[in-house]
């Protein structure tokens, strides 16, 4: 089990989207990167990347990524990231939170998934409620998405 940089699960999620022709925004590889870490951390109680993620207007944001995803504005994103590591394929649980999260909610347009990620107790919305702009704790990502986890 392997923690990895926020960039290489976006990339996995682009190489997913190249595959089947279905080109997501910067809004989208935010947001299906974060479904990914939330229901690694539900399932498997460890985190699948090790960058921060903040509450911000829209929605959780991986400040990092969003820099490298940045220059392609509201448009469709149409390269990797730049990324020093990759989601190793010997790693099956990750593979399968990212696959099945690619399966659920891929075809989700970026406003559906910021809606997503700001129902009543999700962990956008306990952070920013508080203090808006600030670091989500893996923690409350952890158990709002164990929550969500055991009621299925």
């Amino acid at each position: 089990m392997i923690t990895v940089s926020a960039h290489a699960i976006a990339n996995a999620f682009i190489t997913l989207s190249e595959a089947q022709r279905r080109p997501l925004t910067n809004m989208q590889v935010q947001k299906l990167v974060f479904l990914a870490h939330g229901y690694t951390l539900g399932l498997y109680d460890r985190p699948l990347y090790f960058d921060n993620t903040h509450a911000w207007q829209w929605g959780p944001v991986t400040p990092k990524l969003y820099k490298s995803l940045q220059k392609f504005g509201s448009g469709f994103v149409t390269s990797k990231v730049p990324s020093q590591d990759f989601v190793p394929g010997e790693d099956r649980e990750a593979w399968s939170v990212i696959e099945a999260v690619w399966q659920g909610y891929g075809h989700r347009s970026g406003g559906q998934l910021s809606a997503l990620t700001h129902k009543n107790g999700s962990p956008w919305e306990q952070v920013w409620n508080k203090e808006r702009f600030s670091i989500i704790p893996t923690e409350t990502i952890g158990a709002y998405y164990r929550g969500l986890v055991e009621t299925v």
